[in-house]
């Protein structure tokens, strides 16, 4: 009797084995399912993030503005020398006129502004001194050049 109980055992436990072995893996509709749900995710997600990226560049080119208002305002208030002329950004920051006019011992004959590409609906907030950046506005970042003060505008 032990050994018929045993084998029947043995045979309840192969046929159980075999089972688990056809029910691994998932199904097309559980896939399916995660697909979708990737998808969605991925639709809200992708224009936030291509908002930020565009958030960071505006920031990046007044952060940029500011650094260079900065090299020039020091030079204008110690009396030079006054850093050479900019020329091109790779960021899209734009500068009205350059701190020295392009000579090293010549202080800049009106007042130097650098100016931010305009913010969008995505990438209004973007601060500008301590104002925000609305759609539209760019930020406009001026050196004096009598006193050197430097002065935020959005508009």
């Amino acid at each position: 009797m032990t050994s018929l109980n045993s084998r029947l055992q043995l045979a309840l436990l192969n046929r159980k084995k075999g089972r688990n072995a056809l029910e691994k893996g998932f199904t097309l509709v559980e896939l399916m399912i995660v697909i979708v749900i990737v998808g969605i995710l991925s639709a809200v997600a992708l224009p936030q993030f291509l908002g930020l990226s565009n958030k960071a560049r505006i920031g990046s080119q007044i952060g940029e503005g500011t650094g260079l208002a900065k090299e020039c305002s020091t030079a204008i208030i110690a009396g030079g020398p006054y850093p050479a002329n900019y020329g091109t950004f790779n960021s899209g920051l734009t500068v009205a006129q350059n701190c020295n006019g392009g000579d090293t011992a010549t202080a800049p004959a009106a007042n130097v502004t650098y100016v931010s590409t305009a913010a969008t609906a995505e990438t209004a907030g973007v601060t500008c001194g301590s104002a925000s950046l609305t759609n539209g506005q760019t930020c406009t970042i001026t050196v004096n050049n009598a006193t050197g003060a430097v002065s935020y505008t959005a508009g």
